[in-house]
């Protein structure tokens, strides 16, 4: 079992990776590096010059949205994305191959790896739709999504092998306290998109230049969001409290309240030093992280049931 939960935890790290390359595709505009699926340029291992085009390259390249050239730098990384996009396909189905023979003594763990791989399937297929939708706002937020349930599937995988799925008893409120802050994450997160939506339109506008004037015409969304940033902090700190003190969530508490913490601090970054580039992915790692660990506690805790004779 040693080696099985070995991979499951490289799987795990896996899709962390996937979804901040995701995010460096997004930040670098290079959604439509490879303007066809599932092939790059018609091709399976994309050109590294303009002289290795295809003689048709025009088709493609007419689906981009800036300057319509071939950008290697944007080909290659989209094409990287999509290499650990196929590579993560490998581990899951590896991964439900070794829990299969497993299955009758790991149920549980085997149901969940097939979970992983069904989901992780139906993400490259859309990934597929996001393409043809020429990077359409809702299909590149659904992805997205599909992107954070799978993290959770492989993190419940994880503690379910580790035998720490509802293994910590808690009070009831505060198993209702971590369930309604996992709500709260989470629409926090969905207007974060619609904030992202916002900002795709401005800098498409302005050929992804002049960053400074990227929220310059400060949006309704935006407003929400960074209000609305204060009341989840403040929620996440009542939390946070409460279940410090359990002593064994003493650490577990102060991570959640770490994540959530410096994902309000890299949107203040975001904010008022011009949108830098790097800030955008590590806004989106930490807002996974904090939903995460919100997660986490939850499947690593369970209330105590009084039973009346």
């Amino acid at each position: 079992m040693q080696k099985i939960r070995g991979w499951v935890l490289a799987t795990f790290i896996l899709t962390f990776l996937v979804i901040i390359a995701g995010g460096v595709v997004r930040t670098t505009q290079s959604g439509m590096g490879c303007p066809d699926w599932p092939k790059c340029f018609g091709s399976w291992i994309p050109p590294t010059n303009a002289a290795d085009l295809p003689a048709n390259f025009e088709q493609y390249l007419k689906k981009q949205d800036i300057d319509h050239t071939f950008n290697v730098w944007h080909t290659w990384i989209e094409y990287i994305n999509r290499l650990l996009g196929a590579l993560l396909g490998v581990f899951a189905i590896i991964q439900t191959a070794l829990l299969f023979f497993k299955r009758r003594q790991q149920r549980t763990a085997f149901r969940l790896s097939l979970a992983f791989l069904i989901v992780v399937i139906l993400t490259g297929l859309f990934g597929a739709i996001v393409v043809k939708l020429n990077l359409a706002h809702l299909s590149i937020s659904v992805h997205l999504f599909f992107a954070l349930l799978l993290l959770q599937l492989q993190l419940a995988l994880w503690l379910n092998l580790r035998e720490k799925l509802f293994s910590l008893v808690v009070l009831a409120n505060q198993r209702r306290l971590l369930l309604l802050l996992l709500g709260v994450l989470l629409v926090q997160f969905v207007m974060g998109t619609m904030v992202r939506m916002y900002v795709d339109d401005v800098s498409k506008q302005l050929l992804y230049q002049q960053r400074e004037k990227w929220l310059a015409d400060i949006p309704l969304s935006f407003i929400v969001h960074r209000s609305f940033s204060w009341a989840v902090l403040l929620f996440t700190a009542l939390v946070s409290w409460q279940l410090y003190k359990q002593p064994s969530l003493k650490q577990k508490a102060g991570w959640l309240f770490f994540w959530v913490m410096m994902n309000m601090v890299a949107g203040i970054v975001l904010f008022y030093a011009d949108m830098p580039a790097v800030a955008q992915p590590l806004h989106l790692l930490l807002a996974t992280a904090a939903v995460t660990q919100t997660v986490s506690l939850w499947l690593q805790t369970k209330h105590e049931i009084t039973v009346i004779n």
